[in-house]
């Protein structure tokens, strides 16, 4: 009982986490600003959509244990795979489930070394291969990698 109640808090903390944004375009100009107007910025590009087969995920935060009790985990990620579909496919709720179980079953201490971290790529690799198709994911990156 306890367990399930730890895990619908965190599902709260997560949806939370992922805020949902609106906006407004116009081609009058004004304060709306187009589409040129971002890519001149830099500005990110829309989530879960891949652009060359690259795709960012993230930023996810979970749960995780340390010798202290639970302490919060923010990931965020860049993943290489062979196409836009299969980089795409990472970020369907099935795919997110288990990225998000894997993730809180880490201990906080053995991810602070890089030897850990190096486990955890290789452990995340496996994972979206499952999703994406052998071969398919070529190289993930850690963009963000915080522990509180």
């Amino acid at each position: 009982m306890r367990r399930l109640m730890q895990l619908m808090v965190f599902l709260l903390i997560v949806s939370l986490a992922c805020p949902i944004s609106v906006q407004a375009s116009s081609d009058e100009g004004g304060h709306g600003g187009g589409e040129s107007k971002k890519k001149e910025k830099g500005e990110k590009k829309e989530a879960g959509k891949a652009e060359n087969g690259v795709i960012t995920i993230g930023p996810l935060v979970v749960n995780i244990l340390s010798n202290k009790g639970y302490r919060f985990f923010r990931l965020s990620m860049i993943v290489e795979c062979g196409d836009n579909e299969a980089a795409e496919r990472l970020v369907k709720a099935d795919a997110k489930e288990d990225l998000i179980l894997l993730l809180s079953s880490k201990v906080a201490d053995d991810l602070l070394g890089n030897s850990g971290k190096m486990i955890l790529r290789k452990e995340l690799i496996d994972l979206f291969s499952k999703y994406a198709g052998a071969g398919k994911v070529k190289n993930l990156y850690f963009s963000e990698f915080v522990f509180q």
